[in-house]
């Protein structure tokens, strides 16, 4: 039996998150979006989370840099320390990482909006004043992550390669020069491709899961509390999912890149 409460609640999750989706990219397809609203949202959402991002895969990158710059170059591969973490920062780390950071700090703030104005009826208003609660909360909300969540991961990416070159500096004095020697050997357009890619769908699946969990709130501050729990867990187990399935997939395609 509890099997199968899991699998309905599964189900019942893909279905929620894919019929918001569809609501989402008709209005999106057919204009029904408010510019306004949707700048406010990329500054919320996006620009204000470049800093703690940048943070983290700065401390990434440095991590990474550290044990490949201490292992590598005593087998005598030092030259190949910066193509290896760049390599690393667009497969894995930026995404994942990036998508993490941004589960927990945008996808928290999302559903615990939309769940206070579930619980104190605010949303039943908007539709008493004939406003789509899906035009004036979600769809800026899902434009804005799509838009900016690859910009915040640039921005994150250029920390943890340059918090990576510093350490493995003074972990081993290599100069920028001989750190970026094997960048076009190890590294090509296809690994940006895939990180953009990643970007974008993890970015997506975040907000939608956070706007989902936030319009079924219920039960006053402990429920938008549970909420919140539900949203920022659910979103980093659906990441890694996802970042499986991903690689898999674009393993392959990058052949064609």
């Amino acid at each position: 039996m509890a099997f199968l409460f899991y699998v309905s609640r599964v189900l019942e999750f893909i279905g929620g998150v894919t019929l918001l989706a569809w609501r989402v990219l008709k209005m999106i397809v057919r204009g029904r979006l408010d510019a306004n609203l949707t700048i406010h949202q990329m500054v919320m959402l996006g620009v204000n989370s470049i800093p703690i991002t940048m943070l983290v895969l700065g401390f990434g990158g440095a991590v990474f840099s550290y044990v490949m710059a201490d292992e590598m170059y005593q087998r005598g591969a030092g030259s190949l320390i910066g193509g290896m973490l760049l390599l690393m920062l667009l497969r894995e780390i930026i995404p994942l990482f990036g998508g993490t950071v941004l589960a927990g700090k945008i996808g928290a703030t999302i559903t615990s909006e939309i769940g206070t104005m579930k619980i104190s009826e605010q949303i039943d208003a908007l539709k008493a004043l004939s406003t789509d609660p899906d035009w004036y909360l979600t769809a800026p909300r899902v434009l804005a992550c799509v838009l900016m969540t690859p910009v915040v991961n640039v921005f994150a990416g250029y920390a943890g390669w340059y918090c990576g070159y510093y350490v493995a500096h003074q972990t081993t004095g290599m100069g920028y020069t001989s750190f970026t020697a094997s960048v076009q050997m190890l590294v090509d357009w296809g690994d940006v491709v895939q990180c953009l890619i990643k970007s974008i769908v993890f970015g997506t699946a975040i907000v939608l899961t956070a706007c989902y969990y936030g319009f079924r709130a219920q039960g006053g501050a402990a429920g938008v509390g549970r909420a919140v729990t539900s949203s920022v867990v659910i979103n980093i187990l659906l990441l890694y999912v996802l970042d499986l399935l991903l690689t898999i997939t674009l393993r392959g395609i990058k052949i064609h890149i």
